[in-house]
């Protein structure tokens, strides 16, 4: 989806705007890479619902985190019956220093999630927008997120 070492693939949106988010986002470049920057994050939505994502022969999740303070990170995947379609499942995950894969503040986080953690009962045909969260970690750097076997 986002990363200087793979394709990108369609993304309508890295901030959908919601109600009540107070993300900004920018790109922020660090030395010859790139990287999402979320200031003021309380939650944001990634928007590929026109062009949905078949993750269905995909084993995991990745996403590259950094954040300068903060105890906890959080992902959701929404899933949906077809392009444009209606929500049909999602689930959500917490990072900390305590769960597996790890989140710490102050460094980059490499979270490698099995999509089997997040309990999905529907296909993963059509994944069609993410949620990053948290509880305290206001600034957020995101890169290398992609789905992989």
């Amino acid at each position: 989806m986002f990363s200087d070492a793979y394709d990108d693939v369609p993304v309508t949106t890295w901030d959908a705007g919601w109600q009540w988010s107070t993300a900004e986002v920018s790109d922020y470049s660090i030395g010859d890479d790139t990287a999402k920057a979320y200031a003021a994050l309380n939650f944001v939505g990634i928007d590929f619902v026109a062009t949905t994502i078949d993750a269905r022969a995909m084993t995991h999740f990745h996403m590259d985190v950094f954040a300068p303070a903060g105890t906890n990170f959080k992902v959701k995947i929404i899933v949906f019956s077809d392009d444009n379609g209606g929500l049909i499942d999602q689930a959500e995950l917490v990072f900390d220093a305590t769960s597996t894969p790890a989140f710490e503040a102050g460094g980059w986080s490499s979270l490698d999630i099995p999509l089997s953690d997040f309990g999905l009962s529907a296909s993963l045909e059509h994944v069609g927008q993410l949620a990053l969260s948290t509880d305290d970690a206001e600034l957020v750097l995101v890169d290398n997120v992609y789905w992989h076997r």
